[in-house]
């Protein structure tokens, strides 16, 4: 029995006139009705609004933490399954064997790191490496140990005591023997499981997730020409039944997911960015005490009008020119501020790090990526605050990222894309993370930090270990180079989702008729979303928005997989075919 051509043709209901025309009405229509119920749910009672989300992202911590861990572990052996396996990777992203990429590499990886998590990595790049120094899952499980030989030889730990402190008091007093292989608190042995969890984090599943979203609305939209849109991937197994409800309950949520899933990079970026804002010119209203230094409400919200009007601009000059060259823009300063920190940080020690870390992160990375632990337990504690967060995030942002690689990769190999999109952007954040990190560290280890950076809030952490490294003027400048760095990330990764949203409300055209009068009313939606959420809790609100949003996408990613698979194993069984 002969195997069925693949589906060509997906036609999704759009309207033929006014305001709506070009743009499929229920998506569009439904998913502005869900952002408008949830401003006004918000605003009606701020306070209770912000407890319930906070419940919400507290019980998806208690009950989802495996889901969340597999799912990104099998993003990963799908994604480099595809990208490695001969056949899969040498499939062009396009129908026209002769095209040429619309983009050069340089714009086409400036673009991939400025939507992907650009804005993420000036704030964790210092953070991450400092905060797993004082505690991760190898520091929690040496303290296990050192509690369980203490009970075993009946010692017990005075109230309030530091855990580590004590140990070693107990053994230079020889009242504990010493115990091997264990992990103390900013140790040297620390040091290595430090940038093993940032670079866990950051890396291969981060880009595995978005390239695996990319992929298949690529491969689908190029090279089966059907629309540019989230239901179109999963074309194999849902067919023409994608051309109604099912299709656009599958659109509704990827544009709730991006909604939520930005709303979570520009509130991280909008802190660090009022942090910087303090630290040059050191107006009081902008945090909230001088001695802990966080920001506002009202800084972050004074921040947000700035960056959600820069994005519309920028969005409505469409990603040629806007997203392109803002893009590039950035990656120039990046490069430059990497460049302060190669040339003045402690390099050798970053360097050192560098290799240490990758080669941990290799070898830990099987493990890492399938292990869970109970929530209820301190290990668990640790990994719903990180690694959970995370992944709910990378998820999130997700349908945004993936279609927008998916818009920059046309005529690309499945393998060129892949492994661009994950080896380039992870490498260039583990050096992101070595080299800020590395030198925070090294800052703090040596004594001339005293504590100051450790002690700092988590967005205020790289504005620190720069005062720590220049004199007064100088520090205020290259925090100037930082500020506008953010602020062009900011823009770069809010203007690349609006234009996403409308991709996905258009039905899969990226150039719509009245596609600038949806810009405007996205912007608007964006920003009210994000400023409701800041309202009603900060950060915290707009993280615990952001896990509960993406808990629906996530399947739907699982579904693209195995979409995925079918689609190319079917091919290469209608090759053998024709053979015959």
């Amino acid at each position: 029995m002969a195997i069925r051509p693949p589906l060509e043709e997906l036609n999704i209901k759009t309207h033929d006139k006014g305001f709506y025309k070009g743009f499929n009405r229920f998506v569009t229509v439904t998913s502005k009705i869900f952002v408008t119920l949830v401003v006004i749910w918000i605003l009606s009672d701020i306070e209770r609004s912000g407890a319930m989300l906070d419940a919400m992202k507290n019980w998806s911590y208690a009950n989802l933490n495996g889901y969340y861990t597999y799912s990104i572990a099998f993003y990963i052996l799908v994604c480099l399954t595809v990208i490695l396996w001969p056949s899969f990777g040498r499939i062009k992203l396009g129908s026209d064997p002769n095209g040429k990429p619309e983009f050069s590499n340089f714009s086409w990886f400036s673009m991939i790191f400025g939507a992907g998590i650009g804005i993420g990595v000036l704030t964790y790049s210092a953070a991450e490496p400092l905060w797993h120094l004082m505690n991760n899952p190898d520091i929690i499980m040496s303290k296990e140990i050192i509690l369980s030989s203490m009970s075993s030889n009946g010692i017990a730990l005075p109230q309030g005591a530091d855990v580590f402190a004590f140990y070693q008091d107990q053994v230079a007093a020889n009242a504990l023997a010493p115990i091997d292989n264990l992990v103390i608190p900013k140790s040297d042995e620390a040091l290595d499981t430090a940038f093993r969890y940032a670079f866990f984090h950051w890396g291969i599943g981060a880009w595995a997730t978005y390239c695996l979203v990319g992929i298949c609305l690529a491969f689908f939209a190029y090279t089966r020409g059907l629309p540019l849109t989230m239901r179109s991937a999963l074309a194999p197994l849902f067919g023409k039944h994608l051309e109604g409800p099912l299709g656009n309950i599958i659109d509704v949520a990827a544009v709730i997911a991006t909604i939520f899933g930005v709303a979570q990079t520009i509130g991280i970026g909008l802190s660090s960015f009022a942090s910087g804002l303090y630290s040059i010119t050191g107006i009081s209203w902008l945090v909230t005490d001088a001695v802990n230094p966080e920001p506002t409400t009202g800084a972050l919200l004074m921040s947000l009008l700035v960056v959600m009007c820069l994005s519309m601009i920028s969005a409505l000059s469409g990603v040629g020119r806007g997203v392109k060259w803002l893009s590039n823009i950035n990656m120039v300063l990046s490069f430059l501020l990497l460049a302060f920190f190669l040339i003045f940080g402690a390099t050798m020690f970053a360097l050192e790090m560098l290799g240490k870390g990758i080669f941990s992160y290799v070898i830990h990375l099987p493990a890492m990526a399938v292990t869970v632990w109970d929530p209820n337990t301190e290990l668990g504690a640790w990994q719903t605050s990180w690694s959970i967060f995370y992944w709910a995030w990378w998820i999130a942002f997700a349908p945004f990222v993936g279609l927008f690689l998916a818009r920059i990769s046309k005529n690309r190999t499945i393998r060129e894309f892949g492994l661009i999109g994950i080896v380039a952007p992870s490498l260039t954040l583990f050096v992101w993370f070595s080299l800020i990190g590395g030198t925070g560290i090294d800052l703090e280890l040596s004594g001339i930090a005293n504590g100051k950076i450790f002690d700092s809030g988590l967005t205020a952490q790289l504005f620190e270990i720069i005062g720590f490294m220049l004199n007064p003027a100088m520090a205020g400048v290259l925090s100037s180079m930082v500020v506008v760095l953010l602020l062009t990330y900011l823009v770069t990764s809010a203007d690349s989702a609006l234009l996403v949203i409308n991709t996905l409300n258009a039905a899969g055209e990226v150039q719509v008729e009245n596609g600038s009068k949806h810009i405007i009313v996205w912007s608007i939606a964006v920003t009210a979303v994000v400023g409701a959420l800041i309202l009603a809790g900060g950060l915290d609100a707009i993280t615990s928005a952001m896990i509960v949003a993406a808990i629906p996408f996530s399947f739907i990613i699982i579904l693209m997989a195995i979409s995925l698979l079918k689609a190319l194993i079917l091919d290469i069984a209608r090759a053998r075919e024709r053979k015959l």
